[in-house]
């Protein structure tokens, strides 16, 4: 079984968990977009969805009897509430918010649609409240062109699954060319020659339109510089973005980072 490091960050309260080693960011980037994104560096304004962007159905979970009451609403996705959001990579970031601390399991699920067998699905132990973040495996890349679901639910009755509490939403994966660019620069093997910072290319994503690389992106700038005022500025817009105003105005009580032993 891969291992799994889980990372919480005191200020946020954001809780990282890797199946994989490798980050499954693009870093080639368009030489004219790169200029763009600098210069738009101290006004960034956000995620802009793209302009031909697939409408979706809200992605409120089920409440059924299965559960306590108090877990309700306790769980929400980081993605657009009324479209597919799009991702480069092949194995992005699956981002959500814990309100409490659940006293069940949580299940994070991804199925294409229309084939029996899932992805994965990885049971996690959730101790506190916060951001919690899944790495796609390194094993397991999504396909260009093709749509998936994720869920992540809360197991209140194993045997019945249908009076859990869940969540669900969409990704799709969509080609480099989603993001016109002409000119090639940067190597992904070579740190010598990467030319832009994490949070350069959270804004370069969400000026783009590829919201999961977009939060990815910016909550790992975050995560590597949380002194930073821009980093925690621009990840509470994003925040704000999908509905969590509450959680990017608020200052979360400070947290331990702690290790977890995969399940």
């Amino acid at each position: 079984m891969l291992a799994t490091n889980k990372y919480i960050n005191a200020a946020l309260g954001v809780v990282v968990l890797t199946l994989s080693q490798s980050v499954g960011l693009l870093d080639i980037w368009n030489e004219g977009l790169l200029s763009q994104t600098k210069a738009l560096a101290t006004e960034f304004q956000g995620y802009v969805p793209p302009p031909n962007r697939r409408p979706i159905a809200r992605t409120d979970g089920s409440a059924s009897r299965g559960c306590p009451s108090g877990l309700f609403g306790s769980i929400s996705l980081l993605v657009p509430s009324d479209h597919v959001g799009l991702t480069v990579s092949a194995h992005p970031t699956f981002s959500w918010y814990v309100s409490a601390v659940p006293s069940t399991l949580m299940q994070f699920a991804l199925v294409e649609p229309g084939v029996v067998k899932p992805i994965l699905v990885k049971q996690l132990k959730v101790n506190q409240p916060g951001i919690i973040q899944l790495d796609l495996p390194e094993l397991l890349p999504l396909s260009v062109g093709k749509e998936y679901r994720w869920t992540v639910s809360l197991i209140c009755n194993q045997k019945r699954p249908s009076q859990n509490i869940y969540v669900r939403s969409r990704i799709q994966r969509v080609s480099v060319k989603a993001l016109e660019m002409q000119k090639l620069m940067g190597n992904p093997d070579n740190l010598a020659e990467r030319s832009t910072t994490m949070r350069d290319r959270a804004i370069l994503y969400g000026q783009s339109g590829i919201w999961y690389d977009a939060v990815s992106a910016m909550s790992k700038a975050y995560l590597t510089n949380p002194q930073e005022p821009l980093n925690v500025k621009y990840l509470r817009v994003l925040l704000d973005q999908v509905g969590l105003t509450n959680v990017a105005n608020s200052q979360l009580p400070p947290l331990t980072a702690q290790k977890s032993a995969p399940l």
